[in-house]
């Protein structure tokens, strides 16, 4: 992990109140230095939210590049509450698409789910490891 992920990772640590505990099967990358300068640029231009992002995951397929993100986690009955970010950009295309929304992890069911534009919370179908990534999230310390 060079310094600039170390920092980056430090930094929202700090922000959710302590030291991260991991979980033993999956854990998020360090952001790839691409995906860093996209999450700045769209940042900058104010098509993503100026707050402290970390990097889950992305894909590069022939088709398309896609980064997700994670902010703000916070811990409620069920679980935890986060805003998530995609980043978007179909092959062909110069323009980054960015879709926000608000998601929760439900620890004891090992299931995402999102908040729709009505305010209900439907089930975020997912890939096989949906259950290893909710363990971590559910495993992010409480804020402060």
């Amino acid at each position: 992990m060079n310094n600039l992920a170390r920092c980056g990772a430090l930094a929202l640590t700090l922000s959710i109140g302590g030291a991260a505990v991991f979980a033993e099967t999956w854990a998020p990358s360090s952001e790839p230095a691409f995906w860093a300068q996209t999450r700045k640029t769209l940042q900058a231009s104010g098509k993503l939210s100026a707050r402290p992002w970390l990097f889950m995951e992305a894909m590069d397929s022939p088709s398309l590049k896609a980064g997700e993100y994670l902010s703000n986690p916070a811990r409620t009955s069920l679980g935890v509450e986060f805003d998530a970010a995609v980043l978007m950009q179909r092959q062909g295309q110069d323009a980054w698409k960015v879709r926000e929304l608000r998601m929760r992890a439900l620890c004891n069911q090992q299931r995402l789910q999102r908040s729709s534009a009505q305010g209900q919370w439907l089930d975020y179908v997912g890939r096989q490891d949906t259950s290893a990534k909710v363990h971590w999230i559910c495993a992010l310390p409480a804020p402060d």
